[in-house]
């Protein structure tokens, strides 16, 4: 057990967040302002030593952003706590304490007097033949920077290609799911694809055929319908095709077969269709779950059975007034976080709970080419206004200065100046892949 883990701040109590995501970053930051340092430790747990800033790193699979620009040192906001990094292994929550482990350190363990389970959650991956082993995803760094690297690699392919067939293949991309995550990938991965095919003289930009594949009837659900059907027409105009009311029932090396019998030859099969809770919860038998493997809590947040243990974000279904979910979204992982940092400081005062309630402040979607659909407090906007609202809203949730200066230098340069298709190297493939970037792939 590595010394300071366990012994240190003898005579504290300890307050545990585990995730330094949204929720778990603006909850341990608050708890640290909220808790008197004399009596209380607030430690930050996580096996990054950042905060991902998720909803960029479509522009970031498109190099419009460098990727360690969307990410924050965990540290940097925590200044009164403090950071572990290191990887949950277990909870043990009769005995009140999470159990760790980091390269040096296999096996050690953490007490703690109040935990926040701030999971987060993980792509969904149903069991799609071939899904695995050939098809992508966009929930990490690797996962974003592996796709542009992937990108350019097909252009160079398709440039020297003499079967059209082929160059077809090479160029055409397939997402799966048309949620936000799906749509904002889908325009600007189009969008850099065409833009980059200009360094290529052998490629027409027309040649880039994106394909969505949405098992709904509508794309972006959480938008109002004039909202998503603005969307759909645009891009539907810059040349992005929509397969409604379908499902991918098997990936390939070289393609996808949809429930309809349609095969889409493609080397890129993106998978956005959903989430999964993190798979730590299903190894923990006393968390109680939901029928989908969510933690169920009551609605001041606290875990259904425990006064000390607390739920927030993707991970936890936190029941409203109408008794349903609410979304997982960053903004209310973020405001979850807030809310349980203040009930835990109303519990070690012994003052009463206070349920949590959540309106949406609005959503916004990035299309590409400079534009986007956005509904915020009521008002519905679309086009370039939208694309500059989406920006300043996001560039003004970002942590530290230092991000946002260079989020807004990378976007300046962006606006004035061609991107170069350059590869970072940021991946490996082998022979037999030809076309699948998985995670445990990439070195960063």
């Amino acid at each position: 057990m590595p010394a300071g883990c366990v012994e240190a701040d003898v005579g504290k109590k300890r307050a545990i967040v585990v995730g330094a995501g949204f929720g778990g970053s603006s909850a341990a930051a608050r708890l640290a302002r909220l808790l008197p340092p004399r009596e209380w430790e607030v430690v930050l747990v996580d096996r990054n030593n950042y905060l991902l800033f998720y909803p960029l790193l479509p522009e970031v699979a498109a190099g419009t952003l460098e990727p360690r620009h969307v990410v924050v040192p965990a540290r940097s906001f925590l200044p009164r706590g403090r950071f572990v990094c290191a990887e949950v292994t277990g909870l043990d929550l009769r005995r009140r304490r999470i159990h760790l482990a980091t390269e040096d350190e296999p096996a050690w363990s953490m007490p703690y007097d109040h935990l926040v389970l701030a999971l987060g959650s993980v792509t969904r991956m149903p069991p799609v033949p071939g899904l695995r082993e050939h098809g992508f995803e966009l929930k990490t760094i690797a996962d974003a920077a592996s796709l542009r690297d992937h990108g350019i690699s097909l252009l160079e392919r398709a440039s020297i290609a003499k079967d059209p067939e082929l160059r077809r293949e090479l160029l055409r991309v397939v997402v799966v799911g048309a949620n936000f995550t799906g749509v904002e990938l889908a325009g600007e991965y189009q969008d850099f694809l065409r833009d980059a095919c200009r360094a290529y003289p052998e490629l027409d930009p027309d040649e880039v055929d994106v394909v969505v594949v949405e098992a709904r009837s509508r794309i972006l659900p959480a938008l109002p319908e004039s909202l998503a059907d603005y969307a759909k027409a645009h891009l539907e105009r810059r040349g992005l095709r929509f397969a409604t009311e379908r499902t991918v029932v098997r990936v390939g090396r070289r393609g996808a077969e949809l429930s309809d019998g349609t095969w889409l030859a493609s080397r890129t099969v993106a998978w956005c269709a959903g989430i999964a809770p993190n798979p730590l919860i299903g190894g923990c038998d006393d968390l109680p779950t939901n029928e989908m493997g969510y933690i169920r809590t009551h609605p001041d947040l606290r875990v259904e059975g425990y006064d000390d243990v607390w739920a927030i974000g993707d991970s936890a279904f936190v029941p409203g007034e109408d008794g349903q979910g609410y979304p997982a979204t960053a903004q209310v992982a973020s405001r979850q976080g807030e809310h349980v940092a203040r009930n835990i400081a109303r519990a070690v005062t012994g003052r009463s709970l206070a349920p949590f309630s959540f309106r949406s402040r609005g959503a916004l979607a990035a299309l590409g080419c400079r534009t986007a659909v956005a509904e915020v407090f009521g008002l519905r906007i679309a086009g370039f206004p939208a694309w500059f609202l989406y920006r300043t809203v996001y560039l003004l949730k970002v942590p530290t200065l230092g991000r946002k200066l260079s989020i807004v230098t990378d976007w300046t340069v962006d606006l004035f100046a061609k991107q170069m298709p350059v590869q970072l190297g940021l991946h490996r493939r082998s022979s037999e892949q030809n076309g699948a970037v998985r995670q445990d792939e990439v070195r960063l």
